[in-house]
Parts: structure tokens; C-alpha cells; sequence
């Protein structure tokens, strides 16, 4: 056992030690325990710019470091040229173009003092306007007939405006080039402007639509040009015209059926095509054709009835017919026309995709190509001269095998076609001026690519009408 003294000898040792311990312990140790490390300090965030891009451009910028696309070498006259652009935009539907340039210049200028944030708030916001800009000249346009949805005009992707910005050899260049969209159309913006800056700041109504409905064009590439106010259909190559032809367009001083503004694609031709006659056709014109010479009237034309136009359908005897419920539009009948010499598709037809059942075809009535008004169809495009055509669509001479009907032909690629309606077209002597045949030069005028006042609406295959009279075509309404 240990003595008393003993004991308290050595728990005052023991007390001691562990007192020594806490002392040197204490500083250090309790500081950490008492005062967690400093949170880092984030940098400032760059402000959004006053546009509904604006995040989208600072998270493009914040995934790059903000390293500059404006305020580098040469970058100076980049800025003056998105100015200008800016403060010309109202012709190009940006009506407040002047203001943001009012204001992406001054930002551009706060930022000439050097300051590392001014230089980013001025990067955002001039980056912005011209995605705001670009996502206006590419706005949708609902008076065309879209039949095919990848040529259809829509405001572009943020990242890929910015993308393409930010990685072109040239800026000047580069903005130059999206904003003339095509040449027509900065030849048209040119003559915009001129008759804003003479008329305070009001480009005039024909102008103005001219511009909007030559935006559907496309910047480069091999495509069709049908422009039918000129009535001429135009084959472009990278905007070289390596050929043009007269065209036969849709009359609406009669029927009421002009031909509407399309965008879409031909993929392949038919050689010795049928004539599927639009019911309203029928009605109107063929039923007392049949009332009154029966079979006669079939055969000399080559019409004949049937179930269906698909690979199943049957002929049907005309005596089976209700004729009088078809004139009286309570029967419906399905009537075409044979591949012959008379036939109102001619030797081929260039089809393309659009709920108008609009297309370019061939045709028997060569002579209304020598008429300086050619409006004499119900809304298809006849051609002038469907070999050249079919030639440079191909590339080499194409013709049906043999005589049987439908011979479908595949493109081997497919060539955009793009019908549109432009009374001013620029030309090396300035600006030829085409009749406003259609009235269409007047704002409001147009409805999904459809006058307003259009009469009958196309039946499924064809809105293109002939009546064949004693074994010759004969255009609807149009005199001989």
C-alpha cells in the first residue's frame, strides 16, 4: 500500500501534467475548434444583359472564362458594324434595334476605361443584341406553306449563334454575311433603307413585303427559284442562275386560286404522270360532260372512274355512278386521266410535299408560254420546258421507259424549291418591277400562304384544272 503522502504525491503529479497539457493545447487547438476556415470569396457576377437571352449568354461566356470575342484586336470595328446593323434593324422586323445600339454603345464605351467587369458587362451585352438580332431576321413565317419542315424558317439555337460568332475568321465577315440572309434580300433591304432615310424612317408597304417574303430563300446551295409574279422559274447554283424558263401560275383574277408561297423539297420525278382531277373540276365542268355523251366523252379524253387511287383500286362503270349527286356535291368520285397528248400533267411532273397539292408539271398548252400574262392555272406550275429541268435536276437526260403510267424516278438528292411572290428583283441595271397581279403588295393580304379571298380550296392530288373539249385541253376559264 502506498502511504498517504505518497498518494497525494502522485495525483498532484497527475494534475499537474494534464494541466501542462491543456496550456500547450490551447491556442492553437481551441482557435480551430472555435473558428471554422473562411468560406473563398466567389468573384462578382457579370449582370445579365436586357435580353431574353441573357442568361443563355452568360453561361456561354462563364463555360468559356469570359475569354473575349469583342474586345480583342480588331474587335473595334466589329463593334461598329453590329451598330450599324443594329440601327438599320427595324427593317428587318427588330423594331427597337435603334435603342439597343443606343445602348450596347455606351456599355461598349464604359468599357474603354480598362476595367475587367465593364469589359464583361460590355461582351454580354453586345454578344446579346446580336443573338437577339440574328433570332429576328430567322423568325418564323406563317404565310408560307412549309412542306418541308427542315427548310422552315425558326429562330436559331442561342449556343449555336454564339458558336459560330465566336469561332468565325472574321467578325466583320461573319455578321455581314447573316445579316444580307440572301442577295435578293439585301439588295431589297438596301432600297428599304433608302426610302426610310427620305421618308422619315417609313420604307414603303411594297418594299417592305417584297423584303419579308424573299427572307424564305436560302444563302448558298442548288435550288429552284419560282418567282410568279416575274412567272419565270429561276435554277440557282450558290445564287449563279445557271437557267431560267417561263412558267404557266395560278389565276386569281378568275378562279380566285393564285399560286401560294411554298418551301419544300423534290425528290423525284414521274414520267408519263395521271391526271387526278380535283373534285370541284368534276363537278363543275365534267359532269355534263358525261350527262350528256356518256362513255364517249370518257374515252376520247382518256378519263375513267375508279375506287381508289392506290395499287388497289378498281374501275368503275360510269352507269354506276349518282352524276347528278356529284353535281349536286352530296356523291363524291374519283376521276383521272390517262397518260396521253392531251393530258393536263403533260409528259412529267415534279412533285413535292405541301398541303396544297401544288407541284411543277408539263403541260399540253405550249402557247400560253408566249402570253405576258401566263396567270392562267389553278395554282400548279406549268414549265416551260420540262427536259432542261428534269436535265439539271438529274444531272443527265432522264425519259419514262416505255409507256407504262407512273413511272416514279428518284433525284439523287433532293433540290429545294422555293415559290414566292416578288414584284421588285434586283437586277444589273437596278430594280426590275413586276405587275401586282395578285394584290399582294398591300399588308394583310395573306394568310398561310393563301389569299384571303382564294375561292375553292384544293382537292387532295391537284388543285391544277383543263377541261378537255372535243380531244383538246382546254384551260378553266381561260379563253383560247
Amino acid at each position: 500500500m502506498l502511504g498517504k503522502g505518497n498518494y497525494m504525491l502522485g495525483r498532484g503529479s497527475l494534475l499537474m501534467a494534464m494541466a501542462a497539457t491543456l496550456v500547450a493545447a490551447s491556442p492553437a487547438e481551441a482557435k480551430k475548434k472555435e473558428l471554422p476556415p473562411p468560406a473563398p470569396v466567389a468573384p462578382p457576377q457579370v449582370a445579365l444583359p436586357n435580353s431574353p437571352n441573357g442568361q443563355a449568354v452568360r453561361y456561354f461566356y462563364e463555360r468559356r472564362n469570359y475569354a473575349p470575342i469583342w474586345f480583342k484586336p480588331g474587335g473595334e470595328e466589329a463593334i461598329a458594324q453590329l451598330l450599324s446593323i443594329l440601327n438599320n434593324a427595324p427593317v428587318d422586323g427588330m423594331s427597337n434595334g435603334k435603342q439597343v445600339a443606343a445602348t450596347v454603345g455606351a456599355t461598349a464605351m464604359a468599357a474603354r476605361t480598362g476595367d475587367e467587369m465593364a469589359h464583361k458587362v460590355a461582351e454580354l451585352a453586345l454578344t446579346a443584341a446580336w443573338v437577339d438580332y440574328v433570332q429576328t431576321v430567322q423568325r418564323a413565317d406563317n404565310n408560307v406553306i412549309w412542306g418541308d419542315p427542315y427548310l422552315a424558317l425558326k429562330p436559331g439555337n442561342p449556343d449555336r449563334i454564339m458558336a459560330l460568332l465566336s469561332a468565325a475568321p472574321s467578325l466583320t465577315s461573319h455578321m455581314q454575311s447573316v445579316s444580307n440572309v440572301n442577295p435578293i434580300y439585301a439588295k431589297l433591304r438596301e432600297v428599304a433603307l433608302a426610302e426610310a432615310a427620305a421618308n422619315g424612317g417609313t420604307a414603303s408597304d411594297k418594299t417592305m413585303l417584297n423584303l419579308q417574303r424573299s427572307r424564305i430563300l436560302p444563302a448558298s446551295g442548288k435550288f429552284i427559284f419560282v418567282n410568279t409574279a416575274e412567272q419565270r422559274l429561276h435554277m440557282y447554283e450558290n445564287w449563279q442562275d445557271v437557267g431560267s424558263m417561263k412558267v404557266v401560275v395560278g389565276d386569281k383574277a378568275h378562279y380566285g386560286l393564285p399560286t401560294p408561297i411554298v418551301a419544300s423539297t423534290i425528290n423525284y420525278a414521274i414520267a408519263n404522270p395521271y391526271w387526278h382531277v380535283p373534285e370541284h373540276i368534276i363537278r363543275n365542268k365534267f359532269v355534263t360532260k358525261v350527262l350528256a355523251e356518256g362513255q364517249t366523252f370518257m374515252n376520247r379524253n382518256g378519263f375513267e372512274v375508279l375506287t381508289d387511287f392506290g395499287p388497289n383500286g378498281t374501275p368503275v362503270p360510269i352507269s354506276a355512278v349518282d352524276w347528278k349527286g356529284v353535281k349536286a356535291g352530296t356523291t363524291n368520285v374519283l376521276m383521272r386521266q390517262r397518260p396521253n397528248g392531251i393530258n393536263s400533267m403533260g409528259r412529267m411532273k415534279f412533285p413535292f410535299p405541301n398541303k396544297e397539292g401544288i407541284y411543277l408539271h408539263d403541260t399540253p398548252m405550249k402557247e400560253y408560254f408566249s402570253l405576258e400574262n401566263r396567270a392562267k392555272s389553278n395554282g400548279c406550275i406549268r414549265v416551260e420546258d420540262y427536259r432542261r429541268l428534269a436535265n439539271w435536276l438529274f444531272g443527265h437526260d432522264v425519259a419514262a421507259a416505255g409507256s407504262d403510267p407512273e413511272q416514279h424516278m428518284t433525284l439523287p438528292k433532293g433540290v429545294p424549291v422555293y415559290v414566292t411572290y416578288l414584284t421588285m428583283v434586283p437586277s444589273s441595271t437596278g430594280m426590275t418591277s413586276f405587275e401586282d397581279r395578285y394584290g399582294w403588295d398591300r399588308p394583310g393580304v395573306l394568310a398561310g400562304g393563301m389569299d384571303l379571298t382564294a375561292g375553292v380550296t384544293a382537292d387532295a392530288g391537284s388543285r391544277e384544272a383543263s377541261e378537255t373539249l372535243g380531244g383538246k385541253a382546254k384551260t378553266v376559264g381561260a379563253g383560247h
